[in-house]
């Protein structure tokens, strides 16, 4: 890209969003973006516009350069799938700004025929791919990272984001899941690529569904695969570490996953390849075959 063009920045508008975000020079990433985002409007913001950006985003010769309210310094990449993935994260932080009524959970939710079913495991722990698997065996997948949940009435609601998963895949994954990613790549890089998933198996942006059941994953190649029902209390102390909602009291935000845990079956997954999880998680909660899962929620 030629910067000294020096291009004027371009305000665009995001759904949800409190103000517009800027972008100046970034013609290599927003395609990247509208991709990943698929079920967002963005929109170009009318000319002259009075609102400040909320966000700030430049493609310069040393890299894409990111600011925000919710940075402390400048972020800065080279990669402009790095850069759109870490210009998502700040979108989540926007978006989720002035809903008061939200929370937000670090997990993996995937719409299994009883209902939505959490995973919230740490980072690099297997949900993104597992939640792509499980996309792969036409499940809808709400969120492979990050789901907001009503503190009203304690329903997941999907970003409408691609899963994001990391390369290169696990080498027990299986030729035909292997398959299902070639046939669905969507933006990637060396490290990473999002999956481009059919519309029936990504939940739109705003689609809400009650939450059945929170799983912690365990890999483990010592023992023999099982799912086990999980004490309540342990659940509940993952979930907590998993929240990163700045908006409500403590004291709300504590009822609020106190009363998703007790609602809720807690189980602990233990496999070692994503085969045996999904052949798990399936025979334990049935097939699509076996119910309509479009047809459940919100």
């Amino acid at each position: 890209m030629d910067h000294s063009l020096n291009k004027q920045p371009t305000l665009f508008r995001f759904p949800g969003l409190p103000g517009p975000v800027q972008l100046k020079n970034c013609e290599a990433l927003l395609p990247i973006v509208r991709d990943v985002l698929r079920h967002w409007n963005i929109e170009e913001a009318p000319e002259p516009n009075p609102q400040t950006p909320i966000i700030e985003l430049e493609s310069t010769a040393h890299g894409f350069i990111r600011r925000s309210q919710w940075l402390d310094k400048p972020s800065r990449f080279q990669d402009p799938v790095d850069a759109a993935c870490d210009l998502i994260v700040d979108l989540i932080h926007a978006y989720l700004a002035e809903k008061p009524d939200l929370l937000c959970l670090h997990c993996a939710a995937v719409q299994l025929p009883q209902g939505l079913v959490l995973f919230p495991n740490t980072y690099r722990s297997g949900k993104s791919t597992l939640s792509m698997k499980l996309a792969s065996e036409g499940l809808r997948l709400f969120s492979d990272d990050v789901l907001p949940l009503s503190i009203s009435d304690r329903k997941g609601m999907a970003l409408g984001i691609l899963p994001r998963i990391r390369l290169p895949l696990p080498e027990s994954a299986d030729a035909g899941f292997r398959t299902f990613v070639d046939q669905h790549r969507g933006p990637a890089n060396k490290r990473y690529l999002y999956g481009n998933l059919p519309e029936t198996t990504l939940a739109p942006l705003g689609e809400t569904s009650p939450i059945k059941c929170i799983i912690v994953l365990e890999r483990t190649a010592d023992a023999p695969p099982s799912i086990d029902v999980a004490n309540k209390g342990d659940i509940l102390k993952n979930v907590i570490l998993r929240n990163f909602a700045r908006q409500g009291t403590a004291l709300n935000i504590l009822d609020t996953l106190y009363a998703l845990v007790e609602e809720s079956e807690c189980y602990t997954l233990r496999y070692n390849t994503l085969q045996e999880a999904t052949d798990l998680l399936l025979s334990r909660f049935g097939s699509v075959s076996e119910s309509n899962c479009a047809g459940f929620g919100s």
